[in-house]
C-alpha cells in the first residue's frame, strides 16, 4: 500500500529534499509552503513519479492551516507521515540585544505553526491507529549559523 506524506516547508532546504527522497520511495505527497510558484514547479516535477497535491498557506495562520487541510481531496486525506518542517530563524543576536519582533516571529512559525499543523493531522492518525509525525526544528547552535537540527518523533499512542 502506498503511503501519503504531508510536508510543511516543502519549497526549500530539508523540506524539498525530503519531498524528492519520498518521491523516489514512491510515497505520495502533500507539499505545503508559502511560495506558490515553487510549489507548482515541484508538483509538476514530482507528479511524474507519484501523486502530488499542494497547499499554499502560512503555518502561522491557524485558521488557514485548518481550512487548507480540510480542503484536501478525499484521496489525500489519510495522511501516514507528517513532516513538520516549516521553520525559520530570525535575529540571532545575544539575548540582551534580541529583537522582540524576531522572537515573536520565531515562536509563531517554529512553535505555534507546528502545533497548528499537528493538531489538524494527528487526530486522524490516532483514529486510524496508523501514522508517524516528525518535527524538524532548527535551533541556533551559536550566535550565528551554523545551526543544529533536532528531529523529534511523536508517539501516536
Amino acid at each position: 500500500m502506498t503511503k501519503l506524506a504531508l510536508i510543511t516547508g516543502a519549497t526549500s532546504g530539508i523540506g524539498k529534499a525530503t519531498a524528492l527522497a519520498f518521491a523516489e520511495k514512491n510515497i505520495n505527497l502533500i507539499l505545503c509552503g508559502r511560495k506558490t510558484a515553487v510549489l507548482s514547479e515541484l508538483e509538476t516535477e514530482l507528479s511524474k513519479q507519484v501523486s502530488v497535491t499542494t497547499l499554499n498557506f502560512d503555518v502561522r495562520d491557524k485558521n488557514e492551516v485548518h481550512k487548507k487541510i480540510e480542503s484536501l481531496p478525499e484521496s489525500f486525506q489519510n495522511i501516514d507521515i507528517l513532516i513538520n518542517n516549516a521553520g525559520n530563524a530570525h535575529g540571532l543576536d545575544p539575548i540582551q540585544n534580541g529583537n522582540l519582533e524576531d522572537w515573536d516571529a520565531m515562536l509563531d512559525i517554529n512553535v505555534k505553526g507546528l502545533l497548528y499543523v499537528s493538531k489538524a493531522i494527528i487526530p486522524g492518525m490516532i483514529e486510524r491507529k496508523s501514522g508517524i509525525s516528525l518535527i524538524l526544528v532548527l535551533l541556533p547552535a551559536k550566535k550565528y549559523i551554523p545551526m543544529e537540527m533536532c528531529i523529534a518523533p511523536v508517539s501516536l499512542r
